[in-house]
């Protein structure tokens, strides 16, 4: 049997971290829970302390705070082939992911899709357009042979980051590229439909105000046109 690595980026989560650890812990495919929390302001922390399991392990960052640094760490720190990312407030989709993976755990990289058939955004008009928005540049700009480049929720391969790398952005922006890399180094693929819940932007990293999230979407936008003049050369 393959184990799976869960890598966390947390940050104020108290809300939901104990319902997602306590699901995660009962989950015998996954033998590691490696947590990367930012300086939560909240009960985050004080919540995963408390649960003795030898699953977990924390790592606080006092002075850094951005994802995609969050992320490369908490990959360095896992010791299994597969690694699942997905964002703490999805914790009611835990057996949906472990069920794509024992379906397709042969694929380098299974991705959890909003826009392939059966899959959907229900988050409100604001978010949902603009991430319809974005992918639809990727797709055109791009390849259409990924629907949803910015779901930043999958499951790896390790051995793929030999030939693609998790850029080391300030934000999200990155996962635009590490798709598009799946394409044109031949990776093998799947996207698999996923519901994206309103409560997803009840605390919303992304968009807490107006002022961030264009600078987040000049972020994404800059990163897609990187990719493009890369498909050019």
């Amino acid at each position: 049997m393959n184990n799976l690595s869960v890598v966390l980026c947390t940050f104020n989560e108290e809300l939901y971290i104990k319902k997602t650890l306590n699901i995660l812990i009962k989950e015998k495919i996954i033998n590691e829970i490696i947590i990367i929390d930012d300086n939560s302001e909240d009960k985050t922390v004080h919540i995963i302390k408390k649960i003795k399991n030898k699953k977990i392990k924390l790592f606080e960052r006092k002075n850094i705070r951005d994802f995609a640094s969050a992320l490369r760490l908490g990959i360095r720190k896992t010791k299994n082939k597969f690694v699942l990312r997905f964002d703490v407030d999805m914790y009611s989709n835990i057996y949906n992911f472990i069920e794509a993976f024992n379906k397709h755990s042969k694929k380098d990289c299974i991705i959890f899709s909003r826009y392939v058939h059966k899959g959907k955004d229900l988050r409100g008009n604001f978010r949902k357009f603009s991430s319809i928005f974005l992918n639809m540049m990727c797709r055109t700009l791009l390849s259409n042979k990924i629907k949803d480049y910015t779901s930043c929720i999958m499951i790896f391969n390790k051995k793929i980051l030999k030939d693609i790398v998790i850029d080391n952005t300030s934000y999200a922006n990155f996962i635009i590229k590490f798709c598009y890399f799946l394409i044109i180094k031949k990776k093998k693929f799947i996207e698999i439909p996923f519901t994206q819940k309103k409560i997803t932007e009840n605390k919303s990293k992304s968009a807490p105000n107006v002022k961030i999230f264009i600078k987040h979407g000049l972020m994404y936008f800059l990163t897609i046109l990187e990719c493009f003049f890369i498909k050019k050369n």
